[in-house]
């Protein structure tokens, strides 16, 4: 007696309706193993639907095959698209199964593949389901981008979002009540410019909004959340946005101020900052006074358990200085940070002149503005007019006006944000003195993202660490002009060492009296 498997597959409740169901043919299958005389080893069944033969049972299949190749002599199934419907893949495992001398064959379909006439018909029988598919799925895509031209949402719903339908059917969707809200926050943490994406997403994470990394930027660059539908481009139709069924969550004005930001920063840094960055905020600020390489640190852990910080040079140098002590000298150092009245009186006047300037190249700007406003609200009638006219079809409208809309969108906020400009330079002086005044203060309350900022403006070029001052070459030039007639700085240097190898821990660098600001 010759033995066989038996090999059942349904993909959809259609071909299920149809009399493909699993049960029909299992029950086929049988009555002709027990016509033929044939013993059946095992029946696997297949509800899952794929182009290639990466199937779930059908890999369970292939691993009996491969464990008992010497007993079977068959595998059977009802008809050929039942066994596949990609030839090319047919033709790759029918080859294997018969160099493991196991025979495939189709009981409604029976075929002699040890004759060659017959592969004319095989190929009959698996192109025909396979051009079945290519059609389906066109005629799917083609039904699937007219309901979006439409408004309607075809895929699964984002986050913030649940799958709906309205009353005539269409298929849309309706906010997600919990998630909306998070997601309409995390929009506006991000717009505002201070966060990432990646602190954004941690910060509405433990909230409920419990996404990764990648989705939050998707999420940020989706136009779904203003209440649209991206259709990407397809054979000769380019890719468009068109207005959908949907409700929006986020104002069109927050949304493209998102996307500005992602397009003026494409590679947006990630901050983490970890003991070691708060301990040691002036690493990567710190030049070595004796072999002139940067300084990092680290901490090493004590005999009671302690953690203790350093900055220290490169493993061949051995300088080494604790991280309280040069961080508290440098907190003195900001605490000199004096303005007496007459350097009030110089920075008032580059105010001034500095303000006039952009003043009237903001007047230029708002002109600018109104004037590209006009032409693009002309540019939106005349666009109606051709779609009222039938000059141009529904898709092309929709795509042009989206477009239009987006570049007056831009052109309105930026108009509207020169127009809040603050005008009042006696506000910005008082602000900007008192910054200086408090500016250790700010340093010392602040995270270590914070700090390095604080350091890396007012020190354009490395410190040098002299045991009770600071050697720098350069200040900023505002900060330079600002402080420069106060003569109350006791541990900062500007100079510039010749060459770092004279340096001297005994004698003062280089001999010479520093000039103090």
């Amino acid at each position: 007696m010759q033995n066989a498997i038996i090999y059942t597959r349904v993909s959809t409740d259609e071909q299920a309706s149809k009399g493909y169901s699993l049960p029909h043919q299992k029950n086929v299958l049988e009555l002709y193993c027990a016509h033929k005389d044939i013993n059946i080893l095992k029946h696997y069944k297949e509800d899952y639907s794929a182009k290639n033969f990466d199937r779930p049972a059908f890999n369970r299949l292939l691993t009996y095959v491969k464990a008992n190749r010497k007993t079977i002599d068959y595998l059977l199934f009802t008809r050929w698209d039942r066994f596949s419907r990609n030839q090319e893949e047919a033709y790759r495992v029918i080859r294997e199964f018969r160099n493991l001398g196991i025979s495939v064959n189709s009981i409604e379909q029976p075929l002699d593949l040890s004759q060659p006439d017959s592969k004319v018909m095989l190929a009959v029988y698996l192109v025909i389901p396979e051009v079945e598919n290519d059609k389906n799925s066109i005629r799917t895509k083609e039904g699937m981008r007219r309901a979006m031209k439409e408004g309607c949402f075809t895929g699964i719903a984002p986050a913030g979002y649940l799958n709906h339908r309205t009353k005539e059917g269409k298929s849309t969707l309706k906010k997600n009540d919990s998630i909306a809200p998070l997601i309409k926050k995390a929009y506006k943490d991000y717009a505002d410019g201070i966060l990432s994406s990646e602190e954004v997403r941690k910060k509405y994470y433990h909230q409920g909004l419990k996404i990764g990394k990648q989705s939050m930027l998707n999420i940020l660059k989706n136009p779904t959340y203003i209440g649209k539908i991206l259709i990407k481009e397809w054979k000769k139709e380019d890719e468009m946005i068109v207005e959908g069924l949907h409700p929006p969550i986020i104002d069109e004005r927050t949304f493209y101020k998102v996307q500005r930001r992602f397009k003026g920063n494409l590679k947006e840094p990630i901050h983490k900052f970890s003991e070691i960055d708060e301990e040691l905020p002036l690493r990567g600020f710190l030049e070595c006074s004796n072999c002139g390489r940067s300084i990092t640190g680290s901490a090493s852990k004590g005999r009671n358990g302690v953690r203790h910080f350093y900055y220290h040079c490169q493993p061949k140098c051995k300088e080494r200085y604790k991280a309280q002590e040069v961080n508290e000298l440098f907190e003195s150092l900001l605490k000199e940070f004096h303005i007496k009245d007459d350097v009030k009186k110089l920075y008032k006047e580059i105010l001034n002149k500095e303000f006039k300037g952009d003043k009237d190249n903001r007047e230029v700007r708002l002109k600018d503005i109104k004037r590209e406003v006009n032409t693009l609200n002309i540019r939106k009638d005349s666009i109606e007019e051709k779609f009222f006219d039938n000059i141009i079809d529904l898709s092309t409208y929709k795509n042009m006006k989206s477009k239009t809309q987006e570049k007056l969108n831009d052109l309105n906020e930026e108009f509207e944000s020169l127009m809040k400009l603050e005008k009042d330079i006696d506000k910005y002086l008082k602000l900007g003195i008192s910054f200086l005044h408090g500016i250790d203060k700010l340093y010392i309350s602040s995270p270590a993202n914070i700090k390095k900022k604080i350091v890396g403006s007012i020190f354009p070029e490395k410190l040098i660490f002299l045991k009770t001052k600071y050697r720098t070459a350069s200040l900023n030039e505002l900060i330079a002009i600002i402080v420069s007639k106060h003569r109350g700085f006791r541990r900062l240097e500007i100079k510039k060492p010749r060459h770092f190898g004279e340096v001297s821990k005994k004698a003062p660098p280089l001999g010479l009296e520093p000039r103090t600001l």
